[in-house]
């Protein structure tokens, strides 16, 4: 019998079940169709077919940043251009006057919360609550950020224990750190959860490694889901994706704990004397019904996890990878950071007093963000900006980031250089203001976003990202055997580290401990 008899034969005997399949087909066709179709009213980057825009796909996938610059160097100062990626048309905003007016459009017409959900597909990764009640937010944008200066000692602690695992106890020789950039993400997953649930479980390796996972299991998934039609997606998120099994390993590392701090609190009062000032403990304080269950409180950590540990360690990497690649520079930054710390200790004003080596990070992050796009937005109306630009709604809309850092009309001749001090010159020539410092986002400078959605977590990433620099400056010299830096990986518009890039470290004789 030949395959075609054989379908037909089975959808004859079994009507419903074709007819299921029949209507899933015509749905994923109808979105699909849809979403693939340039609907907005301005220029492409790339060929605009249903079919043939798959072949500008295939450039943005393999190198995102060139198109995006294509893009930038074409219809920059115009305000607006759009790039296809595999399952939409998406609008990147360039211009000063739009990227303003995007920012102050209410987000019941451009949301940014909507527009993270659909990139991660979060109702059916994350959990609908989440979407729903983000009240993780403001602890991380206030709570959180004002008890960063008394959780200094625990975060710079476990710097200390993450780099000495993963570099052997040899002062003198050159040890080749395989895999640097994987060894920064997991000292960036420690310290992360060195604050969100404390020591020793932060360091252990099990839990470290679902902390990690998770972030691409969330990815991955959400490229799956987003294949299927609305009705589907609860099943195919269930059923093709390994969130919830990273989940139930997950919960079955902090439940134990979880239960075992309401059980304190229950006994010895809400504030007892010492009571964990971690996240997860601000997350048991403030979460009401449903959220005080084990369950939703490891969603909530997971998901702080997802949002840390993969940026941070990107920034990270490309700043040591800056440094390795320009060791002249190790010199003064260690000349800054020992005067610091011998006046402050390893505190966090020692950290706020690094002029230059908050400049040296903010440079590195200017030029190698972990994305070249920012600040999503979906239209959950209709909208028309002030020149004249009407954006349908469902249209998806994000900023351009790092093509517009590299602008010699922002930044100088010097825009596409790496030039460590430029902000710490800055800040001398303009005083003692937060204008020029790492976490302050502003118009011309967007990793973290800008406006009122920017990055609530940038001020701990911009502390763990300083505190892993300041303390390899301080007690190791970093070089590139071949003294040059590995190309980057750009995939679709994420910058990556190059993963098989080894920098060398020379452990010095007199070390500076924590």
């Amino acid at each position: 019998m030949s395959l075609l008899q054989n379908v037909l034969e089975n959808a004859l005997l079994h009507p419903w079940i074709t007819s299921f399949v029949v209507a899933v087909f015509y749905a994923s066709i109808k979105g699909y169709w849809k979403r693939r179709k340039a609907w907005v009213d301005v220029p492409t980057v790339g060929p605009t077919g249903i079919f043939s825009s798959y072949l500008g796909v295939w450039k943005y996938i393999r190198n995102g940043d060139e198109v995006l610059r294509e893009g930038y160097e074409k219809y920059g100062k115009t305000g607006m251009f759009q790039v296809a990626d595999l399952s939409r048309w998406t609008v990147v905003v360039t211009s000063v006057e739009m990227i303003q007016e995007l920012v102050r459009v209410p987000d019941e017409i451009l949301s940014f919360v909507q527009a993270s959900n659909e990139l991660i597909q979060g109702d059916w990764t994350m959990g609908p609550n989440i979407h729903a009640n983000d009240y993780h937010v403001p602890i991380l944008r206030s709570t959180f950020t004002r008890n960063l200066g008394f959780l200094y000692p625990e975060i710079i602690a476990e710097v200390e224990a993450a780099m000495n695992s993963a570099l052997p106890d040899r002062p003198g020789e050159w040890v080749a750190l395989q895999g640097t950039y994987g060894a920064m993400i997991n000292c960036i997953a420690r310290v992360a959860n060195r604050v969100f649930v404390g020591a020793p479980l932060c360091q252990d390796p099990e839990y470290v490694a679902l902390g990690i996972r998770y972030a691409t299991d969330v990815v991955l998934g959400a490229q799956v889901i987003r294949l299927f039609p609305d009705f589907l997606k609860p099943l195919v998120g269930r059923m093709f994706t390994r969130v919830g099994s990273t989940t139930r390993q997950a919960l079955k590392q902090l439940k134990p704990i979880i239960e075992s701090r309401y059980a304190a609190m229950e006994e010895r009062g809400e504030k007892y004397e010492d009571k964990p000032k971690d996240i997860l403990q601000l997350l048991m304080d403030d979460a009401v019904g449903i959220e005080r269950t084990a369950e939703n409180l490891t969603r909530r950590i997971l998901i702080l996890n997802f949002a840390a540990i993969h940026t941070t360690s990107m920034s990270l990497t490309h700043a040591l990878f800056s440094l390795a690649a320009a060791p002249e520079y190790i010199g003064p930054l260690r000349e800054e950071i020992e005067k610091a710390v011998d006046e402050h200790g390893w505190t966090k004003t020692m950290l706020a007093k690094c002029r230059k080596l908050d400049s040296f990070v903010k440079e590195s992050q200017r030029l190698r963000g972990a994305g070249t796009l920012t600040m999503a937005r979906i239209a959950l109306q209709d909208y028309t900006f002030s020149n004249g630009t009407f954006i349908p709604k469902g249209t998806v809309l994000n900023v351009i980031s790092t093509a517009r850092h590299a602008d010699p009309e922002l930044y100088g001749e010097t825009a596409v250089d790496f030039d460590p001090f430029r902000y710490s010159v800055m800040r001398e020539a303009d005083g003692e203001g937060t204008k020029h410092h790492m976490v302050t986002p502003s118009i011309d400078y967007l990793p973290f976003g800008f406006g009122r959605h920017a990055c609530p977590g940038r001020f701990f990433a911009v502390t763990a990202m300083k505190s892993m620099m300041a303390y390899i400056v301080l007690n190791y010299d970093v070089k590139f055997a071949s003294g040059k830096r590995p190309a980057d990986r750009a995939i679709a518009s994420l910058c990556l580290p190059d993963s098989s890039a080894e920098v060398l470290f020379r452990k010095r004789s007199i070390a500076s401990s924590t």
